[in-house]
């Protein structure tokens, strides 16, 4: 009895509201594809990897009288000898021990349909994440959906005044600039760890949808023809998606590709394009703002704020100096105070990771 051929695992990625969802959908028309809809495990399983790196000096270890020789330990006071994870479990077994369970997630959520040949999950966060896919399922694939930062940021901006969390989404330009960079970059590293990686630009998909799905089939190695690309596209039109149940009301706008001229004004597309700039022109997108031009005011000033607040954030966690100390024993006589400021600044290693 011939084995049947093991499904691919396909990861969307790119950058928040590039797309990525209207793309999953229309691969999801595949008969042979089971697409996901941001079931996000993997970034959920990285917050379980950094445990096995974890290495404190109280609290998250073992405690014991013995210890077995070649692990490191160090004695307390009390006698007991205290071991780290990372040295009890080292961290290069979290690939051993956690593939069997992601193999296991993936291929029982592919077995939705029992003719599949693909699994394809869109969570466009997995370019944080695109590192620990690859050590654990080393044949992914993933396909990368760049849209212009500035439609981004319309889309982020009319998420975060309808139906959307509106702290998920940020309404300043300079930050969802930054954000696209960091993640276009990020998803783009992919090319050097991987040939199973496509890029795809949602204009280009916009403007002729057909022919684009058609090639990221034939990417896939999934069979498709004309007729069924266009039976695909015709299902995944916006005015039928906004009647499904897929998304909240008002996730699915115009989708125009050129929509944010009539959306955004001078001083947010400068924002946007100040630190975008450089990398959207080298992805062949025409900006407004010429290169080397100086950065608008306000954009000086927000970066002067948030470098104040970077270092403000460091002396509050780091600093051993006794005015932090009295600081911090003044803020316990007025709890509300101290639990907002805690809020706001959390630990400089958190916000890397959130």
């Amino acid at each position: 009895m011939v084995e049947p051929a093991p499904r691919k695992c396909v990861f969307i990625v790119g950058c928040r509201r590039s797309g990525t969802t209207w793309t999953m959908l229309l691969l999801g028309q595949h008969p042979r594809v089971v697409a996901l809809q941001q079931i996000d495990f993997f970034r959920r399983l990285s917050h379980f990897g950094r445990w096995f790196a974890a290495r404190n000096d109280y609290g998250t270890c073992a405690l014991t009288t013995k210890v077995r020789p070649g692990i490191p330990s160090q004695r307390t006071e009390d006698g007991l000898a205290r071991v780290h994870i990372a040295d009890a479990v080292p961290p290069e077994r979290f690939v051993e021990l956690v593939r069997p369970l992601a193999e296991s997630v993936y291929d029982q959520l592919g077995a939705v349909n029992p003719d599949a040949l693909a699994v394809v999950d869109q969570t466009p966060e997995y370019v944080q994440v695109w590192e620990e896919i690859l050590c654990i399922f080393p044949e992914a694939w993933f396909l990368h959906v760049v849209r212009d930062p500035r439609s981004v940021f319309c889309s982020q901006k009319s998420a975060a005044k309808s139906w959307a969390d509106p702290t998920r989404f940020a309404w300043d330009p300079l930050l969802v600039g930054e954000e696209w960079v960091h993640d276009v970059k990020r998803a783009r590293a992919i090319a050097a760890a991987t040939p199973r990686y496509h890029e795809v630009r949602y204009e280009t998909l916009r403007r002729d949808t057909v022919r684009g799905l058609a090639e990221i089939f034939r990417w896939l190695e999934l069979p498709a023809d004309e007729a069924s690309c266009e039976r695909a596209v015709a299902a995944c039109s916006l005015e039928k998606l906004r009647q499904a149940d897929h998304a909240p009301k008002g996730f699915f706008r115009k989708g125009e590709v050129s929509g944010w001229k009539a959306e955004m004004s001078t001083g947010e597309v400068r924002a946007l394009e100040h630190v975008a700039g450089a990398l959207m022109r080298e992805l062949g997108y025409e900006t407004v703002t010429p290169a080397g031009a100086p950065a608008p005011l306000g954009v000086r000033w927000k970066q002067a704020k948030r470098g104040l607040a970077a270092r403000f954030r460091r002396w509050a966690w780091e600093s051993k100096s006794p005015l932090r100390a009295g600081a911090a024993r003044a803020l316990k006589s007025v709890p509300f105070v101290r639990s907002v400021l805690l809020r706001r600044l959390s630990r400089p290693d958190e916000r890397k990771a959130a």
